[in-house]
């Protein structure tokens, strides 16, 4: 009972921290439109909103927004030329107190209902719109990509464009050698996994062929595999270095996850492995580059997980990217 009040009074007070701080910026700066875009809790589909800040930008003129999202995330937006700032979520009853009544002239919330539970209170966070729209977590997929479904949470309608990250101008300081491949093979929750076994013959294969440098990223799990041409550095960059490794590379293979759309808005020429993720056994979540490029492709398995696309099919369409370049 204790830490479901303290949750609560250090939850509000935030709230009122924050409202009170964005009225005071409001009556300061009275012809500047103030945004609040509420977005956390998943790395692509951030990125793959990114085209809805331009939009908002062409539709309301002069704007200030604010990305709400956890610190963690920070890196995501923190250097865009559109962001005026990233704010701290704090906690989900947060968010639930900007959905009730939020300071900003305009405010979206970009994710479904449901998709995100408060960890103290155990209720659910309800987005009214979509319900409107009758977009949900077992149908989203059926009719829309990413964007599209952030453009109409958003109130710009069905747009299209590519999505766009932006480093900042420190200098890197991990030393791998150019040119190299990427490849991330190991998704949060393992569902959009294919198997080790599959990725160490493919990665073996392309050393032998093209001669090229392969590096591993992602969070953990690292792909048990080891050659003179092969750098695993799971676990061992942050967020912001990890886009400036996928920024560099000049080929991609991974997994439907947050570093393929990190790819993607780098555009970044790849190959993207997936198979059936809950209710779609078919979808496209990419918007620009991964989903128009020839220079891209991305494979489904057409009977079931990723785990089980056959390796010689993944095997000739690598081939014929490489072909392609």
């Amino acid at each position: 009972m204790f830490h479901r009040v303290t949750y609560a009074i250090g939850s509000l007070a935030y709230f009122i921290s924050l409202s009170f701080r964005i009225l005071l910026k409001r009556i300061y700066q009275p012809n500047t439109i103030h945004i609040g875009i509420l977005m956390d809790g998943d790395l692509g589909d951030m990125v793959a909103s990114e085209p809805i800040l331009p939009a908002l930008k062409e539709k309301f003129g002069h704007v200030a927004i604010y990305w709400i999202t956890e610190k963690r995330y920070f890196p995501i937006f923190q250097h865009h030329p559109l962001v005026t700032e990233m704010v701290d979520e704090n906690s989900i009853l947060v968010a639930r107190f900007l959905l009730t009544w939020n300071p900003f002239t305009h405010f979206y919330f970009l994710q479904l209902s449901d998709f995100r539970k408060d960890p103290v209170f155990n209720f659910s966070l309800k987005n009214k719109k979509a319900d409107d729209l009758g977009i949900r977590l077992n149908n989203y997929y059926h009719h829309f990509n990413l964007l599209e479904i952030s453009s109409q949470l958003a109130d710009l309608g069905l747009i299209k464009g590519q999505p766009h990250l932006y480093v900042d101008q420190e200098a890197f300081k991990l030393d791998i050698k150019k040119p190299y491949w990427l490849v991330h093979c190991k998704s949060n929750a393992g569902w959009r996994d294919w198997t080790d076994e599959k990725w160490s013959e493919l990665l073996l294969r392309a050393i032998e062929k093209w001669g090229v440098q392969v590096v591993e990223i992602g969070m953990k799990h690292p792909l048990p595999f080891q050659h003179p041409h092969f750098t695993s550095l799971v676990g061992q960059c942050d967020l912001m270095e990890t886009m400036k490794i996928i920024q560099g590379a000049s080929f991609f293979i991974g997994l439907d996850s947050g570093p393929t759309h990190m790819a993607n808005a780098f555009q970044i020429p790849g190959l993207v492995i997936c198979g059936e993720f809950t209710y779609f056994k078919k979808y496209m979540s990419y918007s620009g580059f991964y989903q128009e490029s020839n220079r891209t492709k991305v494979m489904f398995n057409p009977d079931g997980k990723a785990e089980g696309l056959a390796f010689d099919d993944v095997w000739q369409q690598l081939i014929a990217l490489q072909e392609n370049r």
